[in-house]
């Protein structure tokens, strides 16, 4: 078996197009660059360069090799990088993804308990919407992301390790002059000839789709006004009488006083928060008590001045 070490070697001289050019970016010297190749190509019994005046090019057993290189060296690394986040120090680094509001909600209650049962590690919060979130986890960039899920769907994220944190509870939000604004809960269907403000510009993240299937479900389909990239710009169009919309509760702690906030009527619409990792930590870990602590955290109710604060007349949804 040949030295791995060998064939990065190589494939850094064939990267280069010379012994010198790889010498340089190796910091190896040029003889001992020369060395390695000669011994590599001693235990695979192949001349794998040709050594021309303006260079070295791989001969056919080089540039297979060169081929295999990419597989066996992407492999040792990504066994190097998953044997780093098994081994579960006391101290270190956890870096966690995360959308505005449950950076906010969650996490600062969930982090301030981690701190006190590990002390020697630290936390890194990394701004991030659940689909970014989930690349930088499967890139090695982050430990763990906060995700939004649809309950009951296969899910986007089969290949990750979740973690189901709660359900997080769509509200009605309405303008101030709303018809419906002194009403205490407020069935769907009666929203069905409104304009609706959505947080989606594609329409198919979890948020969006529990909105349609909500409204589906009510016996209609929504007519869309304006889509905005954030919660805070929905209730800014709402509370300027531009359309209604249904915002999760996570996103309502931070309510604007103009809007009014109201439960829907039956079974509330509700999107799952859950934390994703890449396989499941090993016990004792850092990351493994950061998840076992988030789960003991319930969901937020919405705030503002305007929830709840009226007493309920009965709706016509005619």
């Amino acid at each position: 078996m040949f030295d791995v070490r060998k064939l990065a070697v190589f494939t850094e001289v064939v990267r280069c197009g010379s012994m010198s050019a790889a010498a340089a970016a190796t910091r190896y010297t040029t003889s001992a660059i020369s060395q390695q190749i000669t011994a590599l190509e001693r235990e695979l019994g192949h001349q794998l360069l040709v050594r021309t005046s303006s260079g070295v090019h791989p001969t056919p057993a080089g540039e297979r090799l060169v081929d295999h290189a990419a597989v066996i060296l992407t492999a040792i690394d990504a066994a190097e990088r998953d044997l780093d986040r098994a081994k579960a120090p006391e101290s270190g680094v956890v870096r966690i993804a995360s959308f505005a509001s449950a950076a906010s909600e969650i996490l600062p209650r969930t982090v301030a308990r981690l701190r006190e049962a590990f002390p020697r590690t630290e936390v890194r919060l990394v701004a991030a919407d659940p689909d970014d979130g989930t690349e930088l986890l499967r890139e090695g960039e982050v430990e763990v992301c906060v995700i939004t899920e649809v309950p009951g769907d296969r899910g986007d994220h089969q290949d990750l390790c979740t973690t189901a944190l709660f359900d997080d509870e769509f509200f009605v939000v309405l303008p101030p002059g709303h018809r419906l604004a002194n009403v205490r809960e407020i069935p769907l269907a009666a929203l069905a000839a409104e304009q609706w403000v959505v947080s989606s510009a594609t329409g198919t993240c979890p948020d969006a789709r529990v909105f349609l299937d909500s409204c589906r479900r009510a016996g209609f389909t929504p007519s869309v006004s304006f889509r905005a990239e954030d919660y805070s710009t929905v209730q800014g169009l709402v509370a300027a009488d531009l359309g209604v919309s249904l915002v999760p509760s996570l996103a309502l702690r931070s309510a604007r006083t103009d809007v009014v906030i109201r439960p829907v009527v039956g079974p509330p619409p509700v999107r799952r928060i859950a934390l994703a990792t890449i396989t499941e930590p090993a016990p004792g870990s850092p990351l493994a008590a950061l998840l076992s602590v988030a789960r003991t955290m319930g969901p937020p109710r919405p705030g503002g001045q305007t929830a709840y604060t009226v007493s309920a007349r009965p709706v016509s949804v005619a």
